[in-house]
């Protein structure tokens, strides 16, 4: 049976629930409460049509009589998440911008363990990534072309930093994160022997030229460094993007959109 969450209003910047909701801009508290922030009305209610569980609900209590904020705040009550009229100043300290959402919301950290099927045609995953704002921005192009989880390799950035959740703009809640180190990653890809494709610039192909039957991982590394030595050396294909100007890169998350609908145009269904 759930509980209804309470509702109260908080004026305080020192408030401690305002401190708590504050240190999660750092990693180490995400990791130690298990919680993070998202902003934004559609953003939060698609939290919960996807079934995140909410701690707190912070709202602009100038905007109380909003339609979509009432609805978002008598769905969170209902599921047992206290909610908070706040002043858009205790929005700012806590959203870290000067024009913040008028929601806030804190939900619990969700994280997935490496499919024991294969249910996704298309699986990413990213070693040693660093840049939230790419990790975001590739779990959005993931979440629009399909794809459903997102493996994270060794020392990659939080998905659940505010930065992340920010670019993801809500697809955060519609894929399957997973962290994973790179020996369990492996043996799992020889277990389940599904197609694997590396970026490299080294004996690589034409990424039009890839064979991109499903399914398949698609692996990306680090701007500055790429995928590592041992990871291409377990990959089936090897895969470029040409670079026809003077730049000799791509932005990563660039470079994995570009990948990812390719693969689409060679699987249309």
């Amino acid at each position: 049976m759930v509980v209804s969450g309470k509702q109260y209003e908080i004026s305080s910047l020192t408030n401690d629930k305002v401190k708590l909701i504050n240190s999660l801009y750092h990693r180490k508290y995400r990791r130690d409460l298990n919680l993070f922030v998202a902003e934004g009305v559609r953003i939060c209610k698609e939290a919960l049509d996807n079934n995140w569980e909410i701690k707190y609900l912070l709202f602009n209590k100038e905007n109380k009589d909003n339609l979509a904020i009432n609805d978002l705040v008598n769905d969170t009550t209902s599921l047992g998440g206290d909610t908070i009229a706040v002043s858009s100043q205790i929005l700012s300290k806590l959203s870290q911008k000067h024009n913040p959402q008028n929601v806030l919301g804190v939900f619990i950290q969700k994280w997935h363990h490496l499919p024991t099927s294969i249910h996704n045609k298309c699986i990413v995953a990213l070693e040693n990534v660093r840049d939230p704002g790419n990790l975001g921005t590739i779990l959005r192009t993931m979440d629009a072309m399909g794809a459903g989880d997102c493996v994270l390799l060794d020392e990659c950035t939080d998905p659940f930093s505010y930065e992340a959740v920010r670019a993801s703009m809500g697809a955060i809640f519609n894929i399957n994160v997973i962290a994973s180190n790179l020996e369990h990653f492996l043996k799992w890809k020889s277990d389940k022997n599904i197609s694997f494709i590396g970026t490299s610039l080294k004996k690589a192909s034409n990424y039009t030229q890839a064979n991109w039957k499903t399914p398949f991982v698609l692996a990306m590394g680090n701007e500055q460094n790429g995928l590592s030595d041992k990871l291409i050396n377990n990959c089936d294909q090897l895969i470029k993007i040409p670079m026809l100007g003077k730049s000799d890169s791509l932005n990563l998350a660039v470079s994995t959109g570009i990948l990812l609908y390719e693969s689409i145009r060679k699987n249309p269904n």
